[in-house]
């Protein structure tokens, strides 16, 4: 089985890799720099837990929130390389949704999140928020309807 860079798409020598060595440096500087933006902005929200999201001119900023405190949200990537996106259904909102059911549930399962994105995310504006609450409830309707 061959491997290919998630980023370029070239052979990787290492069957276990995701990313070659330059695309990796690449993606995680791209990650320091989404993460330096989010921490110098705060997003005006209605919500103590949860997540929300908010294009500027220099990029869209996710963030965290806890006890009203706005931390970036860690990308999980996986599906795209270059950042979380929301308002359709690709691979920026496929990471975004990966991230946030990872933070709010603990778990990476594809079909729960690839649902989740398709509810929400697909379908989310220029700003958006949601509630840890509305997350964990989602998962607990979801989980009783199987």
């Amino acid at each position: 089985m061959t491997n290919t860079c998630a980023r370029c798409g070239r052979k990787l020598k290492d069957p276990t890799a995701e990313y070659g060595p330059i695309c990796a440096r690449k993606v995680a500087a791209e990650q320091a720099l989404a993460e330096q933006q989010a921490a110098n902005i705060t997003i005006p929200v209605t919500i103590r837990d949860g997540y929300a999201g908010t294009r500027t001119p220099d990029g869209s900023v996710v963030v965290r929130i806890r006890n009203g405190v706005q931390e970036p949200l860690r990308h999980l990537v996986h599906h795209s390389p270059t950042g979380f996106e929301w308002g359709y259904g690709g691979s920026g909102p496929a990471d975004l949704a990966r991230s946030i059911i990872a933070d709010a549930l603990g778990i990476i399962d594809p079909a729960i999140y690839q649902e989740f994105k398709r509810e929400f995310v697909a379908g989310w504006g220029d700003r958006w928020e949601i509630s840890l609450e509305q997350v964990r409830a989602w998962a607990e309707k979801r989980a009783a309807a199987q």
